[in-house]
């Protein structure tokens, strides 16, 4: 055979090979596939049924020389039948290449022992589907999960805002020269956190970023965290945001009696603390109960204008970090029943960002009925007795 005649031959051989291999599913990475090891059992009357997610295997028959008829379904429709040999070394593909089956270990009689029990026999199926495109772990791409959390919802001036963050690496390769950002929307940044951070396959990075108040602050900030990387898949952002807020900064608190009668005095205490740690510019309203009248005010009130015997206390003041302002008035009332006390109100600049509070709770005053009295005359009687009449009686004895 000449030169020629073995190049002809060796080239019908790759042709061949080729379009056999064109035919045959193609062996998938097996890391593409999800694998399930089920044993179906034949007792009779009853025809095996597994359920694997979506899919359903039917064992028809066992023939128990080492064959199994199964027939599978999709959600209700059948896809179609195949009888499985005992250790084959192939792959039976349905539903378009998305599952495959193989049978491991089905009953054949004639390798049992001589007393086995041929009654039941069962087969031995290896079941895979292939997973999705969300399933399939990338190659050689990073994958992050971001935590971004502030310690607390709401703030004093005076504390420091740390907010705690938690890189993890969810991919399968090392992740490095991972980019982190912080935006703090205004407030000012005490202790930052590393530009460059490098984390190991299936490893956390946690750090904190610790912020400040500014001199002229927002009533809310949105503290934003951006992180990036790059991997072999290109460009990749991640973002969170954290929302805080500055605490109001007064804390108003007003007391009155509970009970008192008709044109007697009805005494009422204001207390206004500033709990923050610079100066608040404080506008004090407080309004008198209806049909009530000012006998003793420490303060000068003033009539409400458009609104009949409706006077209210008017202060403006400034308080200092922790300073307390206290106020004092009694009042007086002819109209018998139980009347509301309204809530304070005072409007607050802080920092040049406004607030509008009250008081924590209202108050009722019930006005009774006073209690009239005459003076009471004592006088002594004396009860006059009768006489009592004495009579002798004397029994006479005959000598």
């Amino acid at each position: 055979m000449n030169r020629k005649s073995h190049f002809y031959i060796i080239a019908v051989f790759l042709i061949a090979s080729y379009m056999i291999t064109g035919i045959m599913p193609a062996e998938a990475n097996e890391d593409d596939w999800s694998s399930l090891t089920v044993t179906l059992g034949n007792e009779n009357p009853i025809i095996s049924i597994v359920s694997v997610d979506e899919y359903t295997l039917e064992a028809l028959k066992f023939d128990s020389y080492g064959m199994v008829w199964l027939r599978i379904s999709k959600n209700g429709l059948t896809l179609g039948d195949t009888v499985l040999e005992n250790n084959s070394s192939s792959w039976c593909y349905m539903d378009n290449d998305n599952i495959r089956l193989k049978a491991c270990n089905v009953t054949n009689r004639e390798n049992l022992p001589m007393f086995s029990n041929l009654c039941s026999p069962e087969a031995e199926v290896v079941f895979e589907t292939k997973k999705s495109a969300e399933e399939k772990p990338a190659e050689d791409t990073v994958s992050l999960d971001l935590d971004f959390e502030a310690d607390k919802d709401e703030y004093l001036l005076g504390d420091e805002v740390t907010v705690d963050t938690e890189l993890r690496n969810t991919g399968n390769v090392k992740a490095d020269k991972i980019k982190f950002d912080a935006d703090p929307d205004g407030l000012l940044v005490y202790k930052g956190v590393p530009e460059n951070i490098t984390i190991d396959k299936g490893s956390t990075k946690s750090f904190e970023l610790q912020l400040r108040f500014p001199e002229k602050i927002k009533e809310s900030y949105n503290i934003t965290a951006n992180v990036s990387w790059e991997d072999n898949s290109g460009k990749h952002f991640l973002s969170k945001v954290v929302e805080i807020k500055v605490s109001e900064p007064l804390k108003i608190y007003k007391y009155t009696g509970s009970e008192v009668f008709t044109g007697t005095p009805a005494y009422v205490t204001l207390s206004v603390k500033n709990i923050q740690d610079r100066l608040v510019n404080v506008s004090l309203i407080d309004l008198l109960p209806a049909t009530f009248t000012v006998i003793n005010s420490s303060e000068p009130i003033a009539s409400v204008p458009g609104m009949n015997n409706s006077s209210y206390l008017r202060q403006d003041f400034v308080l200092a970090p922790e300073e307390m302002k206290t106020f004092s008035y009694s009042v007086k009332s002819e109209k018998l029943g139980v009347h509301r006390v309204p809530q304070t109100h005072a409007y607050a600049d802080l920092c040049g960002q406004l607030y509008s509070e009250c008081s924590d709770s209202e108050n009722t005053i019930k006005v009774c009925e006073n209690i009239s009295y005459k003076e009471y005359e004592r006088k002594t009687q004396v009860e006059k007795i009768p006489p009592v009449e004495t009579k002798l009686h004397v029994d006479l004895v005959p000598a």
